[in-house]
């Protein structure tokens, strides 16, 4: 019987906070002998036409895309260059429900990201795509909080 393929996928937002799991992700992935999966999830752009703000120009999704897709290149390029096999993905909708939904068509042994740790109303205002994820993967999550 063949050793399953082993990944490890790690949602970024290109932000400093998410960048705090790297040496997790570094880490867990070399002594797992695991491949990286490095996504960032872009959300469709909002229109609000019902607040008579006069014409609005937003992005579009594939506009959208294709920056983040540049930005991630370079995010792996300087960030994960020393992990072995990376992959990237661009994903489009709510970030929770495509974490989760790429790390199970990707059979991913884990998830590694950072969380705020927000409570309270600062919580009930943001959100937390890591809860929504911890709440809803089939496979670990580890949750690496982020230093204040």
């Amino acid at each position: 019987m063949s050793e399953q393929t082993k990944s490890i996928v790690f949602p970024t937002d290109f932000s400093a906070t998410s960048a705090e799991a790297l040496n997790w992700v570094l880490a867990l992935a070399h002594d797992m002998h695991a491949s990286v999966h490095c996504i960032y999830v872009v959300e469709e752009p909002q229109i609000y036409g019902t607040l008579d703000m006069g014409a609005i120009t937003t992005p579009s999704l594939d506009e959208l895309t294709q920056h983040a897709g540049q930005r991630l290149k370079g995010f792996v390029d300087d960030h994960l260059s020393g992990a072995g096999a990376v992959e990237s993905a661009v994903l489009a909708g709510r970030p929770a429900d495509e974490i989760v939904a790429y790390a199970e068509q990707h059979n991913a042994t884990m998830i590694v990201m950072t969380t705020h740790g927000y409570s309270g109303v600062k919580h009930m205002l943001l959100g937390s795509t890591t809860e929504d994820v911890l709440r809803k993967a089939g496979c670990p999550v580890l949750s690496v909080r982020a230093q204040a």
